[in-house]
């Protein structure tokens, strides 16, 4: 079971709060979500063509936090459909792979420590997101429940994102942070990957 000190239960009032609003004024999940990538792309255009890492974290925060409000915006207004949970799939890997491009071509020559591309470190943090959210999914479809184990979650990757690059903007480190931010997204995949796998051996002996 997924923590209850998940970053989208700990913001979920106000989450809720801000879906009855837009609900109100007809914003439906559909376009929640399709404003949700549109802030992604925003938050590429910050860091790519103004090198503003300010801009840049205080879009990729609205980006998550509109990640969980079309969700609330589709069980408010009882319209929760398979496309739109597909729909809002396909959109949080596309917004996340806009932000982690968005730091690709920001770092494109930089070295950590002077020996270590960030290109590398970048791309390994990318394929291990990919896997955290895949490995979620895979667990889904042979169980029932919330598999979102481990402490890198999407949203949880973000915020780290919003909080050490605004950190980063006024006191540098941008490089550490990320190899950092690579080491716990690294491993959250294999810590998930080894639970969903002990709860798959375990299924398999009692059936």
């Amino acid at each position: 079971m997924a923590s209850k000190f998940r970053l989208r239960r700990i913001f979920k009032p106000l989450v809720k709060s801000v879906a009855r609003i837009l609900s109100k004024i007809g914003v439906t999940p559909n376009l929640a979500t399709f404003i949700m990538f549109c802030f992604s792309i925003l938050s590429f255009v910050a860091l790519v063509c103004f090198s503003n890492l300010f801009l840049f974290s205080i879009f990729v925060f609205i980006t998550g936090f509109l990640d969980g409000v079309d969700g609330a915006i589709a069980r408010i207004k009882e319209r929760t459909t398979l496309f739109g949970g597909f729909f809002d799939s396909v959109m949080d890997r596309m917004s996340e792979f806009v932000i982690f491009f968005a730091l690709l071509i920001y770092s494109w020559n930089s070295l950590l420590w002077g020996i270590i591309d960030m290109k590398f470190i970048i791309f390994i943090s990318f394929f291990g997101s990919i896997m955290i959210s895949y490995l979620r999914s895979r667990a889904e479809v042979f169980f029932k429940g919330d598999f979102d184990f481990g402490l890198m979650a999407r949203s949880e990757r973000l915020f780290y994102l919003v909080i050490t690059m605004i950190f980063a903007n006024f006191y540098e480190y941008f490089n550490e942070f990320l190899f950092i931010f690579m080491l716990l997204v690294l491993a959250t995949a294999i810590f998930r990957y080894f639970k969903i796998a002990k709860l798959l051996k375990a299924y398999e002996k009692e059936n």
